[in-house]
């Protein structure tokens, strides 16, 4: 598709720590003598995901090299101004990167939550002046034990200022994530926005998970959710709540969630009237940007710009940052958010 890059564009799920210059990784890596391969493809091969893996766990241990480069505030701080400036050169207006504030610390104990956090705001705060809208997701990765993820949420809930919303996100726990609900009802009575990874992976449950998901745990939008097409009544679920599904294709490919781009439930979610919004998740690991993601979907799914318009509108409302935030960026009138 000639001309992604002039569309305005909403990217909601962006995961920061995936989200990098590959110059810069080069170098950070290197300064921390770190096996960083000169030849392209040998990077690309040991460092980044092209090909389909087995599953989402084979996927979530290629971040083993990643995690070591978020090992300085001085890093962190570069590392998130440069996804800002990466969004502007998407065209993103609209722009939401969420992080693990554990799994930035698993690899380096010795920075604080509270220290890892002031980074990336800086870095946030740096792009100001750039023409776009940023804001935080705090993730609490669904593996951490229940002190664990308390500890997680009590943080995010903690800097509610800093932060638009609240995600759980990492390996499926299915049914099990009912345990954290009453976490994402504090978060939400302080006021935090909920978007959770749901009904991602190929399995029966997965329509249901995203039930759970939405009806126990106060969702207001779903990272991924592509297998509700299967159940008629868990889209009316999602269609009823004004849920907004974060869908990333390149991503569900390279995972082995589908088969193909062009078996990708996108446009058929769309045509039930599921609202969608189009994402990266993990761009520079996958070796891939946003604009890469419009042109596979205009080629293989055949979406056009007026799609990708209605696409972005949605996106826009569903946002979690503040209104005049959003509108002061946007060159179309945005309607009030369904997540109010």
């Amino acid at each position: 598709m000639t001309g992604s890059k002039s569309i305005p564009k909403v990217e909601l799920h962006c995961h920061l720590e995936a989200c990098f210059r590959v110059r810069t990784a080069r170098e950070i890596g290197r300064s921390l003598g770190l096996d960083v391969p000169e030849d392209p493809e040998r990077f690309r091969r040991e460092w980044l995901i092209t090909e389909p893996v087995d599953n989402l766990e084979q996927a979530l241990k290629k971040f083993a090299n990643i995690q070591k480069l978020w090992g300085s505030e001085e890093t962190i701080e570069r590392l998130t101004y440069e996804a800002c400036e990466y969004g502007v050169e998407q065209n993103i207006r609209i722009l939401e990167l969420r992080y693990s504030p554990d799994f930035i610390r698993g690899a380096n104990p010795r920075l604080s939550f509270e220290k890892i956090h002031e980074a990336v705001v800086r870095g946030i705060t740096r792009a100001k002046d750039l023409d776009i809208a940023v804001g935080l997701i705090g993730i609490v990765q669904k593996i951490l034990s229940p002190e664990d993820a308390a500890r997680t949420t009590g943080f995010i809930i903690g800097n509610r200022e800093s932060f638009a919303g609240i995600d759980m996100a990492d390996m499926d726990i299915g049914f099990g994530i009912r345990r954290f609900a009453p976490l994402m009802e504090k978060a939400k009575q302080a006021g935090l926005h909920v978007t959770l990874h749901s009904g991602e992976e190929n399995v029966p449950e997965a329509p249901q998970h995203v039930r759970v998901a939405v009806e126990e745990l106060g969702a207001e939008r779903i990272g991924h959710g592509i297998y509700i097409h299967r159940d008629p009544e868990v889209m009316d679920v999602v269609k009823r709540n004004n849920v907004l599904l974060e869908l990333c294709p390149t991503s569900n490919l390279l995972t082995n969630s589908v088969p193909s781009i062009s078996e990708h439930p996108l446009r058929r979610l769309m045509e039930a009237g599921v609202m969608v919004s189009i994402n990266s998740d993990d761009p520079h690991l996958f070796g891939i940007d946003l604009c890469h993601e419009y042109d596979v979907v205009h080629s293989e799914l055949g979406l056009t710009v007026e799609d990708f318009e209605r696409i972005n509108d949605d996106a826009a409302a569903s946002s979690f940052l503040p209104q005049e935030e959003r509108q002061r960026v946007w060159p179309r009138e945005i309607r009030e958010s369904p997540a109010g």
